[in-house]
């Protein structure tokens, strides 16, 4: 065997060895989408989850909430402040899950779910004219989002605002 049929045999074994690296470096990507999906969806599930649970832990802030998503406009000034609050976190981590959603981040299935929940608060009278008023503060494809999609989209026969109200 000749020098140069040892530099070939190397050479082959060479670039075996970089295709056999491709496919572990293929697996190790494909193993951290998981991951990172896997993250997004706990994050997005925690934020409305905590969202609910300071909800249902303030017995004041939840009668001033329905009474915001019925009739935004006949809040008082501290019912209406504390609205603003408690709303504009619901539509943060709702745009959050927008654009993680868009991004690939999480799946269209956890998606729909999220979509529901924001047609049955933002199409509450009240949520509509909250968007109106605050809308300017998110981004612009969120935005279009909601107006485009959310606003025109028929909420399901069942829905209900926390449960409370029918939306029309």
């Amino acid at each position: 065997m000749t020098l140069q049929d040892l530099g070939n045999i190397g050479q082959i074994l060479g670039a075996l060895a970089v295709v056999i690296s491709l496919f572990y470096v293929g697996s190790q990507i494909r193993q951290n989408t998981v991951a990172v999906r896997s993250s997004t969806a706990q994050a997005v599930h925690d934020n409305y989850a905590s969202w609910y649970t300071n909800l249902a832990a303030d017995g004041e802030l939840m009668q001033i909430s329905i009474n915001g998503l019925r009739d935004y406009a006949a809040l008082p000034e501290v019912d209406k402040a504390r609205f603003v609050a408690t709303f504009m976190a619901f539509l943060s981590f709702s745009q959050n899950a927008f654009y993680q959603w868009r991004d690939g981040s999480l799946t269209p299935q956890l998606w729909v779910g999220w979509e529901a929940l924001m047609i049955n608060l933002v199409r509450a009278p009240g949520g509509k004219l909250f968007w109106a008023e605050r809308a300017y503060v998110f981004g612009e494809e969120f935005r279009a989002h909601v107006e485009n999609v959310i606003m025109k989209r028929t909420p399901a026969p069942e829905a209900k605002p926390f449960g409370v109200f029918k939306l029309e």
